[in-house]
């Protein structure tokens, strides 16, 4: 008993040794946070951060004092940014230096913003706070804190630009206090800022200054020179010149440029001149001219400009390392991943070809950034199963010697968790991201969430990698690899999560709210395969976990994407996104009012299409009132453009496809059109059929103002099958009405 209890007492002893620095005491505290004389801007900020956050934690007042006015020797003291306590040395960038010395605590680094990351540093790993979203923070309440006397930090890190290009990270607060640097106003130290950011080459040449008297500047393509979508000339020397010079002019009216960028447009068309033609031969890359270029200009930057670096994308038709020529010291290459598989790490067996062209570059260049994707642009909304390679990838850079690294987002898919978790590990990339992703489940949704959501996640990731799918950040689709077994399984896990929220956490609390956005992907998979996902269940007799109201599960989808800022399910979609929405309705909108066509035919046999629904090509059509029309519309086709009007019907197998369609003008006889399926994988017709002026005329030769069907016949619907409409371009047919498309199952 007696040895127990003295092991007792000299654990409590230690504890005390250990944590004798006590900043805050039941809420009270007697600590002030000093500053330099002369404080920076970011030590200010820096200052202010640390002293709202302890009074969040603790509920005691930190003051702010300047160094003069602190005594000699004083202690309980915080001491931020280039103070005299501060350690003398010479900080890599980004540097942080978190340490207690005699009773008081040292936050210092570089003199950029070192000191505002070893606040953020201090705040986030000693004391507990978690910036989990830019409008979801936690703060743990401590009003007793206490401090080891031994802390002790110093960290640089290896990634000097760290860049999480997403509307969710961006915000420069967030993006500072997880310690990226790409979207920084200057009182957090600024941007790390390159001039002219990528794709630059007509920003130094434009050609509507240079074409007309230096066609020779410019791409030769098919033994003509040309700009459009061109490139340059890289082996014109006179191009060279002016490029040079149009550079370093740049480079004189941003004398703080740390870095500029000299590359390719956004398109191919390299040039094809007998001269980048035998070079890049010889060097087995199109980067070989480009290198050679690149190479020229860093040489005239570094005699005026000795600190900045020339950057320059490796991408695509560039992205194979040269075989003998090697970059400058001072130019910085840009690698980009548009072309790789995210359900694989890039070390993996899909995406080899990448990792030759890295491990190439890196044996050649002094500086790499990357350019990354996180994100499916043909599919924002849906689940996109990349979470496992996210910091494996980060940690694969790292190894191959990048220096900075852009991550690409925009994707609203658990974005929270993947935004926060690929800012963790740019910054520290041996974290262990399998722990840091619970601890984000169970700190953003709940202990008694996480567990389902991490199933879910496992789920997900496990079918695609059955499918062994290539998850590109472009083409690739749900119904890719995302089964209607699987969907009904992380369904039900998604819709546990909501009720176990609901119950635990309250039907106001944070955790449902982020609990509902993240449901969202599963949400809008079954709202956008509704009508095949339900003719699958009942061809396979299986479980339909879809809404039993997709009308109002579609309205609440809306409402959702409203109260969470969604702003596109595509790439490129911000301003059409409402009538993306509106659209998404439609279609069950007019199933819920079936034609007379339809009375009868079991409910999950039949699918309904409306004016709503169809795509518009090149704005030819438009969707006018029409009193005759089901919901008082219909797309109305006029004489200008061919097939401008389809759609692709979410449909596979064999469907009699019928069209309510009217039409208006003097023509009396022959063809007013035409309409019909095609199959855009196969490239070929499956069916179409000439509209005649008998199948619309009345007994008196005129045009019925009602609205007839047109049966087309049973389709077989392959993946990639739409149903178009043309115009027959006769002046005396005013247009071609198209009311409603009907499929009828006939299988």
């Amino acid at each position: 008993m007696k040895r127990t209890l003295l092991l007792l007492l000299c654990l409590l002893l230690l504890h005390a040794n250990l944590y004798s620095a006590e900043l805050a005491k039941d809420g009270a505290t007697g600590w002030r946070i000093v500053l330099p004389d002369e404080p920076t801007i970011v030590e200010r900020t820096a200052a202010r951060e640390l002293s709202e956050h302890l009074k969040l934690v603790t509920g005691a007042d930190f003051s702010t004092v300047a160094e003069k006015d602190i005594p000699a020797g004083g202690s309980s003291l915080i001491f931020v940014g280039n103070t005299a306590k501060a350690p003398k040395k010479d900080y890599a960038f980004d540097e942080i230096l978190i340490k207690m010395d005699g009773g008081n605590l040292i936050l210092a680094g570089h003199e950029k913003r070192g000191c505002l990351y070893a606040v953020y540093s201090f705040l986030q790993d000693v004391v507990g706070v978690r910036w989990w979203a830019p409008d979801d923070t936690f703060i743990p309440k401590k009003p007793t804190l206490a401090l080891a006397d031994d802390l002790a930090v110093s960290y640089a890190p290896q990634l000097i630009s760290r860049e999480m290009y997403h509307r969710k990270a961006q915000p420069t607060v967030f993006s500072a206090r997880m310690k990226g640097n790409g979207f920084l106003t200057p009182e957090y130290g600024g941007a790390v800022r390159i001039i002219n950011f990528v794709h630059s080459f007509y920003k130094y040449l434009p050609p509507e200054k240079y074409f007309n008297a230096h066609p020779d500047w410019y791409s030769e393509i098919d033994g003509k020179r040309q700009h459009e979508r061109a490139q340059l000339c890289l082996t014109n020397e006179e191009m060279t010149g002016e490029l040079i010079k149009n550079v370093l002019e740049t480079l004189r009216k941003n004398p703080d440029a740390t870095m500029i960028d000299v590359s390719q447009n956004d398109w191919h068309g390299f040039c094809t001149c007998e001269k980048c033609k035998a070079i890049d031969d010889a060097e087995e890359s199109h980067a070989g001219t480009l290198v050679l270029m690149l190479n020229r200009v860093a040489e005239a930057v570094e005699k005026e400009f000795p600190d900045v670096l020339v950057e320059s994308l490796a991408y695509q038709y560039t992205r194979k390392p040269p075989k003998t020529v090697k970059p400058r010291d001072n130019v910085l290459i840009r690698l980009c991943t548009i072309e790789c598989s995210y359900i694989q790490p890039l070390s993996g067996e899909q995406n080899q070809k990448f990792a030759a062209d890295m491990e190439g570059w890196s044996k050649l260049a002094k500086h790499l950034f990357v350019w990354d994707y996180t994100t499916n642009y043909n599919d924002y909304l849906g689940p996109h199963p990349n979470l496992r390679v996210l910091a494996a990838n980060v940690r694969y850079f790292v190894d191959h010697g990048a220096i900075g690294l852009f991550e690409e987002g925009e994707g609203d898919d658990f974005c929270e968790l993947k935004n926060w978790l690929l800012l963790r590990v740019m910054w520290e990339p041996r974290l262990d991201d399998e722990k840091l992703i619970d601890e984000f489940l169970r700190g953003y949704y709940g202990e008694a969430v996480a567990p389902l959501v991490k199933r879910y996640w496992d789920v997900l990731i496990a079918q695609a990698e059955k499918e062994k799918i290539y998850l590109g950040c472009f083409g690739m689709n749900s119904a890719k690899w995302l089964d209607l077994p699987t969907l009904n399984q992380v369904t039900q896990l998604m819709n546990e999560a909501v009720e176990t929220a609901t119950k635990v956490y309250g039907p106001d609390s944070d955790e449902l709210r982020r609990l509902r956005k993240s449901k969202m992907g599963v949400d809008h998979v079954w709202l956008s395969r509704y009508y095949p996902l339900r003719c699958e269940a009942r061809e396979k007799k299986l479980p339909f976990l879809g809404p039993e109201d997709p009308l109002q599960a579609a309205e609440d989808f809306a409402q959702l994407c409203k109260r969470f800022g969604t702003k596109a399910a595509v790439i490129s979609q911000e301003k059409n996104f409402a009538q993306y929405l509106e659209g998404l309705k439609a279609g069950f909108i007019a199933q819920k009012n079936p034609p007379e066509i339809c009375q009868g035919v079991p409910e999950d046999a039949w699918v309904v299409f409306d004016a709503l629904s169809f795509n518009n090509y090149r704005d030819a059509a438009t969707i006018v009132d029409d009193a005759e029309g089901w919901n008082g519309k219909s797309v109305r086709m006029g004489t200008k453009v061919d097939w401008n009007t389809s759609y692709t019907p979410p449909v596979r197998g064999k469907y009699r496809l019928l069209a309510s369609l009217r039409c208006e003008g003097t023509i009396k006889e022959g063809k007013l059109g035409s309409w019909g399926v095609y199959d855009s994988q196969g490239k070929k017709s499956i069916k179409s059929m000439v509209l005649s002026a008998k199948d619309f005329t009345t007994a008196d030769g005129s045009f019925d103002k009602k609205f007839r069907w047109i049966d087309l016949g049973v389709i077989d619907f392959v993946p990639g099958a739409y149903f178009w409409f043309a115009h027959g371009h006769s002046p005396e047919l005013d247009a071609i009405f198209v009311d409603r498309v009907v499929l009828i199952w006939a299988e």
